[in-house]
């Protein structure tokens, strides 16, 4: 019944709907997740190994085909905290899914090597499989292939691109968008999505140090560490701690695509 409860199941359940609850749930509670916030990892560590002792308890239920208890309830986790730097806007843009860019973000035209940084106002396709082009204020617009993300740090992988501004903005990259769908139909890639987060940190380093901003930097080695702590992760816990990263990095930032 205990364990039940842990995985938010209800009777009767088979062994594809116990795998499901509990990655669901360890998506949002594997310590990793909260490796930026100390104070939380203790408690995730403790609630994770409940939630797998769970899983272990169901499984071999069902293969010994006992009779199962009744009286069993569900249990809601709450959500994770918002990210400190920004809360999220009660009414953002739709995600352009081809781009990964949205109304409102900044960006650099090409050659890139310029301080100039133009504003997104939209994107449109020509035809389905079609040229996308991404409009700009002023009524610009370039190939999306012409146009690269400026001024912002990605909080999954602390990649992060200049100028040198006030604030950069603090949202997934496209290669993260990219990367979060491929996760979602393919757990077998987990692994090479790892070292790609990992090389996308060592980029980030980089980046900061040439901008001297040591907040950007900080983030990006602080990535860095928590990819390099999944690097013994099992292939269902590491899908789990990326799912879980990703997810809450796009859930925080984006709104229902149109």
């Amino acid at each position: 019944m205990r364990a039940l409860w842990l995985l938010g199941l209800a009777l009767p359940v088979d062994v594809r709907e116990v795998n499901a609850a509990w990655r669901g749930r360890v998506a949002r509670t594997h310590p990793d997740v909260h490796a930026s916030e100390p104070s939380k990892v203790a408690a995730a560590e403790t609630l994770t190994r409940a939630l797998n002792d769970a899983k272990d308890t169901l499984l071999a239920w069902i293969e010994a085909d006992l009779e199962w208890p009744t009286g069993t309830t569900t249990v809601r986790f709450d959500e994770p905290d918002p990210w400190p730097e920004r809360e999220p806007a009660p009414h953002e843009a739709p995600i352009c899914l081809r781009s990964g860019l949205r109304a409102g973000d900044r960006v650099r035209r090409w050659p890139y090597d310029g301080l100039e940084l133009s504003v997104v106002t939209g994107t449109e396709t020509d035809t389905p499989g079609g040229t996308t082009w991404v409009l700009l204020a002023g009524e610009q617009a370039e190939r999306m292939e012409r146009v690269r993300l400026a001024a912002f740090s990605c909080p999954v992988c602390g990649g992060c691109s200049g100028p040198d501004v006030d604030e950069a903005s603090l949202r997934p990259c496209p290669e993260c968008l990219v990367d979060l769908r491929r996760l979602e139909r393919r757990p077998e890639e987990a692994d090479r999505i790892r070292r790609a987060i990992e090389a996308r940190a060592e980029a980030g380093i980089a980046t900061a140090q040439s901008l001297l901003d040591g907040r950007l930097g900080d983030r990006a080695r602080e990535r860095r560490r928590w990819v390099r702590r999944l690097l013994p992760a099992g292939p269902d816990d590491l899908h789990a701690a990326l799912l879980g990263a990703f997810s809450r990095a796009f859930e925080r930032w984006s709104s229902p695509a149109a």
